[in-house]
């Protein structure tokens, strides 16, 4: 097995190096670090050829469209490399992930599921308070504008205003002639070459449905969890039946612990984490997690 694992990072290169040197060998990586970040520190001490980094890069503000955008420049170079040299499946990662599984583990369970999307779609028209957030409208939400700015403000306070108002964003939505239900998912997915090639077409070529993200709450986790669900890889995705439960039950391959925001994981959890039964984990921080990675490390190589 082959992979392109794409990565988004915008800190702590030290551990991102750490990360790449831990996953399979055979494998190629496609990084995009935030525009806002300095790329030096990155390149200065990851000098792997198995690496690249995108030249083109986006200001990435959470929840926006901006993260769907570096995303599919990802999946472009991925799949110009795919092109060349087959891949079998592109992974998504965050700067911040560590594999908890063996290498041989990883390859070994693709292998044996290879053709499947692991990515959920979860129907979202009948979530009901659940789905609130996605009805909102969320104009100027890819601007970069910091948080707690007179910017920032006026678009939080604009977000109210429409809602208020009784703006509300449909859940079922018409674009390019066809009609699609919201469906939720994670940014965190292992899909093949063919299903990212469809969501970069449609980045590329369908201007309304690309619209509708546009202001539209975390695209990250929607924009290719709808277009799953409305294709032919439908049935080889995760579809998710009933009600959101939480997002660690919409992230099939990666633990997250979202309780109070997103935890930084240290030794304490590695008990946690090996029973988890993910593959990978995040948050893990240089100088922070290193015991737990040692640990880590160890179990995987046992």
């Amino acid at each position: 097995m082959r992979f392109a694992f794409i990565i988004s990072a915008h800190n702590d290169p030290v551990h991102l190096k750490r990360m790449i040197s831990r996953l399979p060998s055979q494998s190629v990586f496609m990084v995009h670090i935030d525009a806002k970040s300095d790329i030096r520190p990155f390149t200065d001490i990851i000098k792997d050829p198995r690496v690249h980094f995108t030249q083109r890069r986006t200001d990435v503000m959470w929840g926006s469209i901006g993260v769907v955008e570096a995303q599919m420049t990802l999946i472009r170079e991925a799949l110009q490399l795919h092109r060349k040299e087959h891949i079998d499946y592109f992974i998504a990662l965050s700067g911040l992930d560590y594999p908890l599984w063996s290498n041989e583990r990883i390859e070994e369970f693709f292998a044996r599921q290879q053709g499947d999307e692991f990515i959920v779609t979860l129907d979202m028209e009948h979530q009901g308070e659940a789905a609130q957030l996605y009805r909102e409208h969320r104009p100027f939400n890819y601007k970069s504008w910091p948080y707690g700015s007179l910017g920032s403000k006026f678009r939080v306070s604009l977000r109210h205003i429409i809602y208020a108002l009784g703006g509300r964003k449909p859940l079922r939505f018409r674009a390019d002639g066809r009609e699609y239900v919201l469906h939720k998912g994670s940014m965190w997915w292992a899909i093949t070459p063919a299903l990212a090639a469809l969501a970069l077409s449609y980045w590329d070529s369908h201007p309304q449905y690309v619209r509708y993200f546009h202001d539209g709450f975390a695209p990250d986790e929607t924009f290719i969890p709808t277009l799953t669900a409305h294709s032919a890889f439908a049935s080889k995705a995760i579809i998710m039946e009933g009600k959101f439960k939480n997002l660690e039950s919409i992230t099939p391959l990666t633990f997250i612990d979202y309780t109070n925001g997103i935890k930084v994981f240290t030794e304490e959890d590695f008990h946690t984490l090996i029973s988890s039964g993910k593959m990978f984990c995040r948050k893990t921080v240089t100088g922070k997690s290193d015991k737990l990675m040692d640990l880590i490390d160890d179990y995987r190589n046992s």
